[in-house]
């Protein structure tokens, strides 16, 4: 088809082409060329310190009355339980037992958050070692409050907390960001 005279079918026809020719020739867009995109993988973590510091390890009960020891994540993961060893030593006389509970805030009186708080483990006798585990996540600093509740106490009875992370059940798996 000649297109001597300038009509507009003419002119339709010249545009079309112009427009076909341009989008051929242009690059696709960064959207389209597989710049993005999702990645699943594993991978190892080449380090990790695991610890929880308790700020009163030693308690010494002479009457019923409670006590309580802060417990802070010291490490560099955080933690999804924390265990403690408790050893309670023998009387002179009696057989005094213990509880220890757990609360995610301070205790206030005795009192939990106006409650009772969680018991970890069962209900602890005088000359014994037991470990108990508070499932109470923690992260890094974050502080676990613990109260020692006493039953039965006629004469000195001595208390041991020592905390213990068994890694890596206890920690928290790591999060991998792309920063």
């Amino acid at each position: 088809m000649k297109c001597l005279t300038h009509s507009s079918a003419c002119r339709t026809a010249a545009t079309a082409a112009v427009l076909l020719l341009g989008v051929a020739l242009l690059p696709p867009n960064a959207g389209a060329s597989g710049l993005g995109g999702r990645v699943q993988g594993t991978e190892a973590v080449t380090s990790a310190n695991w610890g929880a510091t308790a700020s009163v390890t030693s308690m010494t009960f002479t009457t019923n009355t409670f006590q309580t020891s802060n417990v802070t994540n010291t490490g560099t993961v955080a933690l999804v339980a924390e265990s403690f060893v408790v050893t309670i030593s023998k009387p002179v006389f009696g057989a005094p037992t213990f509880k220890v509970f757990r609360c995610a805030v301070p205790w206030v009186a005795t009192k939990c958050s106006g409650g009772a708080g969680t018991q970890i483990g069962g209900t602890l006798a005088a000359n014994s070692t037991t470990t108990v585990t508070s499932v109470l996540a923690l992260a890094v600093g974050a502080v676990e409050y613990l109260q020692v509740e006493p039953a039965t106490v006629f004469t000195s009875t001595t208390v041991m907390l020592s905390p213990r992370i068994a890694a890596p059940s206890q920690v928290r798996a790591a999060i991998h960001t792309n920063q």
